[in-house]
């Protein structure tokens, strides 16, 4: 509003982006890549249209962030690897036309984990992502640096992807809204793919809202995209302001707070009550795929030798593979190299039967309830068990591409973010969105803002 009204201009919104940015990533290292000039550029010929009467709508000016592994014409884009540090591509990914077509302002590129590899946020080339609530924890990963940029408020929105948490994780950790969309439903054209099968692109931003703005601009059929679906565009704005009265929440037995950290237990708990006096409709559903011991070797079968089939070839005929290639890269590699053809076929025709008893649930529910992630935000020195137990309720979510959004749901006592992930059925991102911006409207979580954030100026750090 105020940019139609003049009082602030879209080269205002940049310069205190850029600002904030200068000021605070040398504390977070959010972004590998700041793109000042550019921004400064696109956000001048963005006032002249408003000032001539071209309105892109809700976006105009909104200066966000994309995770390093979209290409962006004329800029580094590194896919947060030493092999790739000075690639430069000459086309833009469909996710970044996109959006600028929409109007957005870009300000930099995030730093990642090393190809998407993994979901700490540390990365040996680039520095670790630290995380804006407390410097010494992870933000989460692999979309690390998109998370903390918004939660630190050096941008307004930003991109990520997701193949088995990626932007799920860091949007529970850093205390933000995160959406992983139906498989298919936005195009990974010009993005470096972790596994083709199993990624997904999608929006973070600090309200359910942002996401929504993000979610309805990136969307849409892409020939160049093998996988990309024909669905209807929405405008998920519109399920923004609407309650859930009627709606069926369901949790899942033996599983929804199944080795769940007391804190996170307590808030989720807590965030099904208040749905409950939103009015919608509490019950308990059985998944025999959750119930029973989770079995990852699926997902992971398919992820592995994916990515052996993108990377293998390079690492093993790299003059220096050690010097080139991180430990957890190699380590994937490796492993990738040893899955067989039939066993990630057997994989791959696993889905439509586990996916049946799936849609079983959602004949009885129009969403799930769980935690996001099991634990607050760890410290940056932890070992890998830790990072570990976030798969419970992330990676199947991810083998069946399913959509599914990670909402804030409360703080622990030392002030760490806990989120709250609400997963439906396919297409079905709408409910999602109205499930979450009921909650988020009736809690306001977001307004907390973490020790490491840009102090408001002259505006909304909202969208």
């Amino acid at each position: 509003m105020r940019l139609r009204e003049g009082s602030i201009t879209c080269v205002d919104l940049a310069k205190v982006c850029i600002g904030c940015i200068k000021r605070l990533n040398p504390l977070v290292n959010a972004l590998i890549t700041v793109t000042e000039e550019r921004a400064l550029e696109a956000a001048a010929t963005l006032d002249t249209e408003l000032q001539t009467g071209k309105d892109r709508g809700c976006l105009h000016g909104i200066p966000i962030v994309h995770k390093d592994l979209f290409d962006t014409r004329g800029i580094t884009t590194t896919l947060g690897s030493k092999l790739h540090e000075n690639r430069v591509p000459d086309s833009d990914a469909t996710v970044v036309a996109l959006l600028e077509a929409a109007g957005t302002v870009l300000v930099g590129k995030t730093n990642m984990a090393e190809f998407a590899s993994n979901g700490s946020g540390k990365n040996v080339f680039y520095g670790d992502v630290h995380n804006p609530w407390d410097a010494a924890r992870s933000a989460g990963g692999s979309s690390s640096g998109t998370a903390a940029a918004v939660a630190a408020r050096l941008c307004l929105g930003g991109t990520g992807t997701d193949t088995g948490g990626s932007i799920r994780i860091p949007a529970s950790w850093s205390g933000i809204v995160g959406m992983r969309p139906t498989f298919g439903l936005i195009s990974l054209a010009g993005a470096f793919p972790r596994a083709s099968s199993l990624d997904c692109a999608g929006p973070l931003g600090r309200t359910v809202g942002d996401v929504a703005m993000l979610l309805g601009a990136m969307v849409g059929y892409d020939h160049r995209y093998p996988h990309s679906i024909k669905a209807e565009r929405e405008d998920y704005t519109e399920q923004c302001n609407k309650d859930v009265k009627g709606l069926r929440l369901a949790t899942v037995e033996n599983y929804s707070f199944r080795d769940v950290d007391p804190d996170v237990a307590s808030a989720v708990t807590a965030a099904i009550d208040e749905l409950s006096r939103l009015g919608a409709e509490i019950h308990t559903v059985k998944i025999p795929l959750l119930t029973a011991p989770l079995n990852y070797s699926f997902l992971f079968s398919i992820l592995l030798y994916e990515f052996n089939q993108v990377l293998g070839n390079q690492y093993r005929t790299a003059s220096s593979p050690t010097e080139s290639f991180g430990a957890i890269v190699r380590a994937n590699l490796h492993a990738g190299a040893q899955v067989k053809r039939e066993t990630y076929e057997k994989a791959l025709a696993e889905r439509p039967k586990q996916l049946a008893e799936f849609r079983e649930a959602f004949a009885e529910a129009d969403a799930l309830i769980t935690p996001t992630m099991p634990t607050v935000a760890p410290l940056l020195t932890a070992g890998s068990d830790i990072y570990d137990r976030g798969r419970q309720f992330n990676i199947p979510i991810s083998y069946l591409g399913l959509p599914s959004i990670s909402v804030p749901c409360g703080f622990t006592p030392t002030g760490l973010p806990i989120g709250l992930l609400i997963t439906g059925d396919a297409l079905r991102e709408g409910t999602l969105i109205r499930i979450a911006a009921a909650y988020e409207r009736s809690t306001r979580f977001y307004e907390r803002a973490p020790p490491l954030h840009c102090p408001p100026s002259s505006f909304d750090s909202r969208l």
